[in-house]
């Protein structure tokens, strides 16, 4: 095996480690996949047989290696999502202590929007939310194509984005053409057993640097959700 050092420049590098990180692969993992499929596309094209049934071979080898820790297993997590419907907060009604959370919130942030996100296999489940426009109030839910909490979730560290429509993480995500989401900020909601089960985050329709005092804020009320959640928990196992 050859040990080789391929540099990039800070901007290429950080779109690389944000693709990789969505596939739940390092980056160095995904420069050699890339590697893979340039090399199988021109031996291709050159009709070289023996190349290309050798990287398929390669292929096959990195594949079979590769961490199993992919964004989908994350989230489907059979633990997880157990420890999410034993909360019985998925589908049910608002409830002011929550709501009382997005509330102060939006206030303390200055911000249009906050929620209490919870997420299942292929959704988003607004527990709590204001300041979201219809059809999603109603709704009360997005699929995870318009999530930007599902990342904050598999990372389980806060996302803190300044201005969606170009952070390589979350660019491409629909809930900037459909909820016009541009400013987030979001912290997981991680129980004492150590599942994610979701976000308490917020949102702004413009660009914006979130200071440190707001951050420490979000994960100041971040705790009281939890604590919510955690008496949500001990009324239904009483």
């Amino acid at each position: 095996m050859r040990a080789t050092t391929v540099r990039f420049g800070d901007d290429l590098w950080e779109l690389l480690e944000a693709e990789a990180g969505t596939q739940g692969i390092s980056a160095a993992q995904f420069v050699r996949d890339s590697a893979i499929m340039r090399l199988g596309i021109l031996s291709g094209r050159r009709g070289d047989d023996e190349a290309t049934l050798t990287l398929e071979q390669v292929a096959a080898g990195a594949l079979s290696s590769r961490p199993r820790f992919k964004r989908d297993a994350v989230i489907g997590d059979v633990a997880r999502l157990h420890a999410l419907r034993s909360t019985d907060l998925l589908d049910s009604p608002a409830e002011e202590a929550f709501d009382r959370l997005t509330k102060l919130a939006a206030k303390l942030l200055n911000a249009p929007v906050a929620l209490i996100s919870l997420v299942d296999e292929d959704r988003q489940f607004f527990k709590s939310s204001v300041g979201l426009a219809e059809p999603w109030r109603s709704a009360r839910q997005t699929p995870l194509t318009h999530s930007f909490c599902r990342h904050t979730l598999l990372s389980r560290e806060p996302l803190i984005v300044e201005d969606a429509r170009s952070h390589p993480l979350v660019r491409d995500n629909l809930a900037i053409r459909d909820l016009d989401v541009v400013a987030y900020a979001g912290f997981p909601l991680i129980t004492s057993a150590g599942h994610a089960l979701g976000t308490l985050c917020v949102i702004d329709h413009r660009p914006r640097s979130w200071t440190a005092d707001q951050i420490e804020i979000l994960e100041t009320l971040t705790a009281s959700v939890l604590s919510e959640i955690n008496l949500t928990l001990t009324r239904s196992a009483a």
